[in-house]
């Protein structure tokens, strides 16, 4: 008996009740699934774009995901249902327009005696266009209105432009993109911010993006006052100042001098340096930091002795007499 007899023989004979039992097993299992019956089964399938080439950017919008009704062997479909199905757009070697892909069941990858029986919506339409990339200016945005009294002195922003890249015909036309709003309501004092552009496509995006650093220069609205009867004061109690108030015009913030307390206006005059002289004497103002004095009036004003100072000196008693020699 040859070699090859000897083995052909080992396989038939040897251990036969062993391979009838899997025999019998692989018959039952193969009857099963094919004779299994036949269910359906609804999804949403996800939408995966691939091959978009460099040039190229989608300015549509593309579903992402399609519903689809699968068919096929009940344990098939709970298999297939678990794993990460898709509906592939492969875009390779389209061209700037309108690209419409059909069919998109057979785009699927699918287990085998699994069919597509429904597909909503049934085609996708892709627009692309050419990738262009341009420097444009961002424009500061602003909401609210600032505290009463101030105003905006400057508005800065560093770097004051940014490279966009994104569809042709966006950006053909594009000069500026506006910046997100800074919302400035209440705000009493200069501030610095980073923003972002907000741009009004979709297809666009920033290219090498730096930090935009808004800087915002508040500074107070300039107004007037005047303020009536304000006291000269004069050292020393024995003067007395005539006319004895003035008026006082002062310039500054508007909110500063709404604030501004009669008591905090301080009007002077120094006092004589030699006894019982009299004329004119100006008047000195002094006002909290950041006030003015625009004018002063009268500017000057007369210094008299006050009644205390002119009383006369007491009488001499009787018997007291001059030392006049006789």
């Amino acid at each position: 008996m040859t070699f090859a007899t000897r083995v052909l023989r080992a396989l038939l004979l040897e251990n036969w009740g062993a391979k009838l039992l899997s025999l019998a097993f692989a018959v039952l299992l193969w009857m099963m699934v094919v004779g299994e019956r036949r269910s359906e089964m609804s999804l949403n399938v996800p939408v995966e774009l691939t091959g978009i080439p460099e040039n190229l950017v989608i300015v549509s919008r593309v579903p992402e995901a399609v519903r689809v009704r699968l068919n096929g062997p009940r344990t098939i479909l709970t298999t297939a249902s678990a794993q990460p199905l898709s509906v592939v757009l492969d875009l390779k070697g389209v061209q700037p327009g309108t690209n419409t892909f059909e069919n998109l069941g057979a785009r699927m990858r699918l287990p085998k005696r699994i069919d597509v029986t429904y597909v909503s919506p049934s085609a996708i339409s892709v627009e692309v266009d050419l990738k262009l990339r341009k420097t444009v200016r961002v424009k500061p945005r602003f909401r609210g209105d600032l505290a009463e009294g101030f105003r905006v002195s400057e508005v800065r922003l560093e770097p004051p432009d940014v490279l966009v890249e994104g569809a042709a015909a966006v950006l053909r036309g594009l000069e500026e993109v506006p910046a997100e709003v800074v919302d400035v309501a209440g705000v009493d004092e200069s501030f610095d911010r980073i923003v972002e552009p907000a741009f009004p496509d979709p297809s666009l995006r920033a290219v090498n993006r730096r930090p935009l650093q808004l800087r915002v220069q508040l500074e107070e609205i300039k107004g007037n006052r005047e303020l009536q009867h304000v006291a000269v004061a004069v050292p020393g109690g024995k003067w007395t100042a005539v006319p004895p108030r003035v008026i006082v015009r002062l310039e500054g913030g508007v909110r500063t001098l709404s604030r501004l307390s009669a008591s905090e206006v301080r009007a002077s005059v120094d006092e004589p340096d030699r006894p019982g002289a009299r004329g004119q004497v100006r008047v000195e103002v002094r006002v909290p930091e950041g006030l003015r004095v625009l004018e002063v009036v009268p500017r000057s004003v007369e210094l008299r002795q006050s009644p205390a100072a002119l009383s006369p000196e007491p009488a001499r008693r009787t018997g007291e007499f001059d030392s006049l020699g006789e």
